[in-house]
């Protein structure tokens, strides 16, 4: 074991967090937060608000719930969780579950049915803004679920969990596909003077600018009916212009609400690229616009989710052949698992540009919602889980916060656990985590170092052993997946790219060919530390392993960036990664038979044969990701990723010297330690 008086300090701008290996000593359990120096959440997740299977309520309740749900099926226990859905409207009332989630007493209901009842509490006398649909297909639009159901479920949760809650939105972007935001300036469910808050500034931008909310009307002031929400532009959606109005709503946040909201575009390579006239994906010059037009809001991308839906024929994500890539690798776009691709593109200008996961959570496909098996997505928390810094008075603040100085890591099947540790420095200077930069003077040595535990089990309802491993000659059942190696992957930072530089914009291409665009050219994995070779401690029979390991670097002339990633998966697997331990395409996996006796039988099949499928294949094919560290010469000029993370302190300075500014959440406390 490591010396229990150890303390490790990370000193990330939201937040001075310490970690003492003591706590694990003590044998906290699994859902124990006192000391961990993270805390769990999801961002993106759907309920029959809009295309979703269970009422939101339901969808919170096990995402936060601890223990067994009251109907049956496990609770997943995230620390903080933000609801998700989709713009635009719908016909169903979310206080109810589908008929398809098979849920005692639920069953699929329409507004239509329950005009004037008090359900839950909360009583809907009306559909408001411009009608749209008749009878039990007269639709909601988002903006009022937002306001009149999805916020007081959060309220009402707030009170019941003493968790953070978030009301967010999956705004359909004009030009483009999905983006995650959240306005969270007015929430504050739980505030001890101010009263419980609203989500009227998230509706308004729901309203503003999603292109599936084509209301012209939204909420009014008086009898005469005067807009509350007045100029909305209800054109320019698709292509070109389509992006341009996207830009006009990351400009209204970075306005409005710089340090209270955030834009995350998410599965980002599924509809392919970037269509001049329609309404599709993204090439790199978008994510740089959003970046240049939001520096303290628009701050990196998600994906991919739907992470059971990998088939015979595709992988998980609900990626088809048409998407960046061709697929997913390793349960990931090909933006984020392509080193040199896009995402090292943007960090070789420096840019404040992180990843995130979140379960994009609809439903279990042929399961029910109680079902341990899905062939489609997980419960947010029961496969994902996004870590932000645990701040000593946790609020929603402190999510944004965390997001947004890039001090986080993204973690699938719990590969490992809310306690890593990634840091770097030089002699006599301070750790500097996920994030950061730090200033050397050339031919210094630098030191990195990482920490992580790896927990004894997961979630997976499965123990038969990996069968994407077989072939290596592993035993590793799906519920306790090990560590194999951690991979550190530099690159050079060449400066920001000028919106009037010829390559600024990058043609992207659909499909296995966009797997080999090149962004990045100097990125490559310059150090691969195998498990075997880590230190290795315990904290007690429930924690698991715990494995340490440092490496140095020699600073050069140039600025360059440190990032890190993880898997169970050696390299060479057959049908899962190459030689270097960079995934393949996932759907190769699907060439794999599941021979084990206990092989579920809702994998697809190939002549018989069971193949490596749905949740199957996602708790076989194991990563984590871990956001950059930035390395700078000393006298350099500073990097983006500063500029924009003292842009943030000042603005944070400035609201915290107006006492008229209204962000009361940040009197939602939550104390995890």
């Amino acid at each position: 074991m490591f010396p229990s008086s150890k303390t490790i300090l990370l000193t990330a701008a939201s937040a001075s967090l310490a970690l003492t290996q003591s706590a694990a000593a003590e044998g906290l359990g699994h859902n124990e937060r006192r000391g961990n120096p993270y805390v769990a959440g999801d961002m993106h997740n759907h309920n029959t608000c809009t295309d979703g299977s269970v009422a939101a309520g339901y969808t919170i309740d096990r995402a936060v719930g601890r223990g067994t749900a009251s109907a049956g099926g496990n609770n997943f226990d995230l620390d903080w969780f933000t609801l998700g859905n989709h713009g635009g409207s719908g016909n169903r009332d979310c206080r109810f579950s589908d008929t398809s989630a098979n849920l005692p007493g639920q069953t699929t209901t329409t507004w239509s049915q329950t005009l004037g009842q008090t359900i839950d509490g909360i009583t809907i006398s009306s559909l408001k803004g411009t009608p749209n649909g008749t009878g039990t297909g007269a639709q909601m639009w988002r903006w009022q679920s937002i306001r009149e159901v999805e916020y007081p479920t959060i309220v009402d949760r707030s009170a019941k969990y003493d968790k953070v809650l978030i009301e967010g939105l999956e705004w359909i972007a004009p030009g483009h596909e999905h983006v995650d935001v959240a306005v969270i300036t007015g929430q504050h469910p739980m505030h001890p003077r101010k009263g419980t808050g609203n989500a009227d500034k998230m509706a308004e931008f729901e309203y503003r600018f999603d292109r599936a909310d084509t209301d012209a009307i939204g909420p009014v002031i008086d009898a005469g009916g005067n807009q509350l929400w007045p100029g909305k532009d209800n054109v320019n959606n698709t292509g070109t212009v389509g992006h341009q109005k996207a830009l006009t709503g990351v400009k209204w946040l970075q306005a409005n609400y710089p340090l209270q909201s955030y834009i995350i575009p998410t599965h980002t390579e599924r509809q392919g690229p970037f269509s001049a006239t329609a309404n599709k994906g993204y090439n790199i010059e978008h994510f740089r616009d959003f970046n240049n037009a939001g520096p303290t809001v628009a701050f990196g991308i998600e994906s991919p989710g739907h992470f059971a839906e990998g088939g015979a024929t595709g992988g998980s994500g609900s990626y088809t052949t048409n998407a960046v890539g061709g697929g997913t690798y390793g349960m990931s776009g090909i933006y984020t698992a392509k080193v040199g691709g896009l995402w090292d593109g943007l960090l070789g200008e420096g840019r404040n540009f992180f990843i995130y996961v979140s379960s994009d959570w609809h439903s279990r496909g042929a399961g029910g919602a109680r079902d341990s098996f899905t062939t489609a997505d997980f419960i947010p928390g029961e496969y994902t889980k996004l870590y932000v810094p645990n701040a000593g008075r946790f609020s929603s603040q402190q999510v944004i916060d965390g997001m947004r100085s890039g001090n986080s890591y993204s973690v699938n099947a719990d590969l490992i656990g809310p306690d890593m540790v990634f840091r770097a420095k030089t002699r006599g200077d301070e750790w500097k985590t996920m994030g950061e930069t730090l200033v050397v003077r050339p031919g210094e040595k630098i030191t990195v170092e990482m920490e992580l535990t790896v927990p004894n089990e997961n979630n997976s309802p499965y123990s038969f052993d990996n069968p994407l491993l077989v072939s290596m000659g592993i035993k590793q059942p799906l519920n306790k997946p090990a560590l194999d190696h951690v991979d550190l992957i530099t690159g050079q930072i060449t400066g920001v790219v000028a919106p009037d530089a010829p390559n600024y914009a990058v043609a992207n291409v659909a499909g296995t060919a966009g797997a080999a665009i090149v962004y990045n050219s100097s990125a490559n994995i310059a150090r691969q530390i195998q498990a075997t070779q880590m230190q290795r401690g315990h904290g007690g029979d429930r924690d698991g392993v715990r494995l340490r390991f440092t490496t140095t670097f020699v600073a050069g002339t140039k600025p360059f960036y440190i990032r890190a990633r993880g898997t169970n998966i050696p390299n060479g697997t057959p049908n899962v990664s190459d030689t270097a331990g960079n995934p393949l395409l996932d759907a190769n996996n699907a060439q794999v038979s599941c021979i084990d006796p206990a092989c579920p039988a809702h994998l697809e099949t190939v002549n018989g044969a069971k193949k490596v499928t749905h949740d199957v294949q996602s708790y076989s094919n194991v990563w984590f990701y871990a956001n950059p560290i930035f390395v700078r010469p000393e006298g350099s000029p500073k990097l983006l990723v500063e500029t924009n993370a003292e842009l943030a302190r000042r603005l944070g300075q400035r609201a915290d010297g107006d006492h008229d500014h209204d962000h009361d959440h940040d009197n939602d406390h939550h104390d995890h330690h």
